[in-house]
């Protein structure tokens, strides 16, 4: 019983060593005083957005017959090659 005793009475003069500490340091303006000036920010660089290139499909186109009359046909718009078909060369009248 004798130690628990010892050990309460330890613990209450670390309780109020403790305040005492703190208690000093507001009195004093140390460890938990507001700083005395604030930093500010500043930004050397500026920031602007640069255009960049629209995102485009590409399509691949299908295989024309190697060593054939065959070659790649747009019928019109392909954008990215997409629509591009495989035509023969027709002679023409």
């Amino acid at each position: 019983m004798k130690s628990k005793t010892i050990i309460g009475f330890i613990a209450i003069l670390v309780l109020l060593l403790g305040m005492f500490i703190i208690s000093f340091s507001i009195i004093n303006n140390g460890w938990f005083s507001k700083p005395t000036s604030t930093p500010s920010l500043t930004s050397t660089k500026t920031l602007s957005s640069t255009p960049t290139a629209t995102f485009m499909v590409v399509c691949t186109p299908p295989p024309c017959a190697i060593g054939t009359s065959e070659t790649y046909y747009c019928p019109g718009v392909c954008p990215g090659g997409c629509g591009t078909t495989c035509a023969t060369y027709t002679p023409t009248p």
